[in-house]
């Protein structure tokens, strides 16, 4: 790769440790404005329910609307919005969203503090 071509990327976002939180944290990722959060609650109040001491960091895309946002938050979770991750350009011709949503989950392996990633597309409500 000739180094004269490579153009200086900026610093991707990253999602960093909040000052108030323990240096341990449960990492979940949420991306647009589907049913999805849904999930993320769901494992929001599972974790509390189980009285977890690590709190819940949600990694969003900048697609996630201030709602779900603000939903999150008023269930106890750390909102961290990252910076997506688009594949290399030649390979912009299959299914780019599928990629961009993928690629962008590596950004919680940024985290500067230790992290247990929870997927949350699977979650469903369960009446007890």
């Amino acid at each position: 790769m000739d180094p004269d071509t490579v153009s200086a990327a900026p610093k991707p976002a990253m999602i960093t440790k909040p000052a108030s939180a323990p240096p341990r944290a449960y990492v979940t990722f949420l991306a647009g404005n589907g049913d999805y959060v849904k999930g993320v609650v769901g494992l929001a109040k599972g974790l509390r329910k189980a009285k977890t001491a690590y709190p819940l960091v949600v990694a969003v895309l900048p697609d996630v609307p201030e709602e779900h946002r603000r939903m999150l938050e008023s269930q106890g979770c750390i909102v961290r919005e990252i910076e997506p991750v688009y594949p290399p350009e030649n390979q912009t011709q299959f299914a780019m969203a599928y990629y961009v949503i993928n690629y962008s989950k590596l950004r919680i392996w940024e985290a500067s503090f230790r992290t247990i990633f929870i997927t949350c597309a699977h979650i469903r409500r369960v009446s007890s």
